[in-house]
């Protein structure tokens, strides 16, 4: 058996993971523009600032950890692996050990150089937070059975796992394995979640003001840009990031349209169209993960009734929550993951709206229809209680889930919907067994399809250890897989299995929205649905 480190933290901000490829309905990055300007200031709006700001420390959504951390690899357009910190690598051993050979030319905005010695010690400290269960869930899955790292020599890592990790290389192209100085490494848990960050890359943290605002300052003597995904080399064309945390949607794209902002995340579907007719470019980000859904308190006897998830599963229109809530440029969920995660398995049929399906499902399991709409079964009313975190963006939106309200309630559920705060949520995935919830909402993080083991495993919270044996099983086999058949068998299985017992119910793809003002050029958004600065300049 595998070696296991906390599964911990499955619920996360909901925009926070990318894949294989972003677009755009027009792509700022094709904005005719001239030559590139360097300096200035561009003023980017966001809608969140972190618990954290560490990437592996629960960090998501804020404004893209590239533009001052890097990783060994990389990934394209396309979403193939590519050389970034590390210049090239050997994977031996099927899958168990991985040696990179670094580049020799780079170095931490504190003047230190890259070597062999500093990423065994990034590695070494995500694995020590990991076992205090404060690192993100991707951790905990990317590292689960990490059994070391051997310096070879100053500029080679060999990177050594107990069991096959044949999705590591995509893993090391992710934020939360981004490779910082030795001083960072060593480093506390708070000073790193302060942005007490060294880093390698383009920008430097410059000032952190907590929930207000974070300063980025260009380094001058950066120059290893990975040509793969970069449209120059030397220093970033922007002399100065000011990330803003503006939570209120409205001012965000009020000042993009005054001139008070140069870009802005999270825009919302219903003001798309006013700002491209300001002139402003509209850049999606199609994220792979766990699709943002509902999923059951396992110990509940609602919850745990897989007639009634079945149904919900079925009676659900996503088409309806995308037309009447988004717009087309929105993808409709066709699986348990985003299409865009490798290895994403297409279960378009199981995700088809089907209200008379459910009413079958719930006919035959005995929840039969009372006079006023809601069915019944031995006295128990079918009124399960979803809770969801009031404002969040994580997970299901408010405004998805009235909408699933207004659906279930054709079919004879009716879901009471309960506002929460983080914290009481955070209180109910401590003790699940204990928690007065039926369902809830959220969503998972990866860019590798191995995230599912972390957050299908018993031993996640959200799960409170109840026991599965038939989907720990389906989790073995992709989480034991020792070849690239085995694994692609196992994560199809897995996924299948989950959808037919609805132990998680998609509800949408999560999707990252950004806006560019006019004379912004050079913006993309990368696999990950983060922003990139790197190639970004300002009109004079």
């Amino acid at each position: 058996m595998r070696t296991s480190l906390p599964r911990l933290a499955v619920l996360v901000t909901v925009a926070a993971v990318a894949s294989a490829c972003s677009g755009s309905s027009t792509d700022p990055a094709d904005r005719p523009a001239g030559e590139p300007v360097s300096g200035g200031t561009l003023r980017y709006a966001v809608a969140s600032y972190p618990t954290c700001l560490d990437a592996a420390l629960r960090a998501r959504l804020f404004s893209g950890p590239g533009q001052y951390a890097e990783t060994l690899t990389d990934q394209d357009e396309n979403g193939d692996i590519v050389p970034r910190l590390a210049s090239s690598w050997e994977i031996t051993d099927g899958g168990r050990t991985y040696t990179f050979r670094l580049r020799d030319d780079v170095t931490f905005s504190d003047g230190t150089p890259l070597t062999a010695e500093v990423v065994k010690a990034n590695l070494d400290a995500l694995v020590r937070f990991a076992e205090e269960g404060k690192a993100d869930t991707p951790v905990n899955s990317a590292l689960n059975s990490y059994a070391g790292a051997d310096v070879v020599d100053e500029h080679t890592v060999r990177v050594r796992f107990d069991l096959p990790e044949l999705g590591f290389l995509r893993n090391a192209s992710d934020p939360y394995l981004g490779i910082y100085s030795a001083s960072t490494a060593a480093a506390s848990y708070q000073d790193r979640c302060d942005g007490k960050l060294v880093g390698s890359g383009p920008f430097v943290i410059s000032e952190v003001v907590r929930n207000q605002r974070v300063t980025l300052e260009r380094r001058e003597d950066y120059n290893w840009a990975p040509e793969d995904v970069s449209a120059h080399q030397g220093p970033a064309h922007l002399e100065r990031i000011v990330i803003e945390v503006v939570p209120e949607a409205g001012v965000r794209v009020g000042g993009l349209q005054s001139g008070q902002f140069d870009v802005i995340n999270e825009v919302p579907a219903a003001d798309q169209e006013a700002l491209r007719a300001t002139g402003a470019d509209i850049a999606f980000g199609t994220i792979p993960n766990l699709n943002p859904g509902i999923y059951h308190n396992p110990y509940s006897p609602l919850g745990a009734d897989v007639a009634v998830r079945r149904a919900i599963l079925a009676a659900i229109d996503r088409e309806e929550i995308r037309d009447t809530l988004y717009s087309p440029d929105y993808p409709l969920p066709t699986g348990l993951v985003a299409a865009s995660t490798p290895l994403f398995t297409d279960q378009s049929d199981a995700l088809a709206y089907n209200p008379d399906k459910a009413a079958r499902i719930l006919d035959e399991a005995g929840w039969e229809l009372q006079p006023d709409g809601v069915r019944a079964r031995a006295g128990v009313r079918l009124e399960p209680r979803l809770t969801y975190v009031a404002g969040s963006t994580r997970g299901a939106s408010q405004q998805d889930l009235e909408l699933i309200q207004q659906q279930l309630k054709r079919v004879g559920i009716a879901i009471q919907l309960v506002p929460t705060t983080a914290a009481e949520e955070s209180a109910n995935l401590n003790n699940v067994a204990e928690a007065d919830y039926d369902f809830s909402s959220g969503a998972g993080l990866g860019k590798d399809i191995d995230f599912l083991v972390g957050l299908f495993r018993s031993t996640n919270r959200r799960l409170g250890d109840f026991p599965d044996p038939e989907l720990e099983r389906a989790v073995d086999g992709l989480d034991f897989a020792e070849t690239d058949e085995q694994r692609t068998a196992g994560a199809e299985a897995l996924q299948r299995f989950i959808i037919t017992d609805a132990d998680w119910i998609p509800v949408r793809e999560a999707t990252r929205v950004f806006a560019t003002a006019p004379g912004v050029h050079g913006f993309r958004v990368d696999p990950y649905g983060e922003a990139v600065f790197y190639d970004t300049w300002i009109s004079k």
